[in-house]
């Protein structure tokens, strides 16, 4: 059993504005770096690395809008659901071994 404590953030609480300023950044921040790695796939065939994804967004008001370890993390997201996307699919044998 897991524990788990919730917190319910009304358009009322103090909290609310930085949390939803936060959140939209964030949420533009993805879709741009996913723009980006989804042009390349289909443009140029290849998956951009998070290194490559990171040099390029970094420079960005996009970027800036957050925290850098927000913003890393994003990208590192982005980066990381593309290549789960693109890697073959583990063939049963394989996991019945491990």
């Amino acid at each position: 059993m897991q524990l788990v404590e919730q917190h319910r953030i009304d358009r009322h609480d103090a909290r609310f504005v930085a949390i939803d300023v936060s959140a939209f950044a964030s949420k533009n921040l993805y879709n741009a770096a996913l723009y980006v790695t989804r042009q390349s796939f289909i443009h140029e065939g290849h998956v951009v690395t998070y290194e490559d994804l990171a040099r390029e967004m970094k420079t960005t008001e996009l970027y800036r809008a957050l925290p850098a370890k927000v913003a890393q993390w994003v990208l590192k997201q982005v980066a990381l659901a593309w290549k789960s996307y693109v890697s073959p699919p583990e063939s049963p044998s394989a996991s019945a071994r491990g």
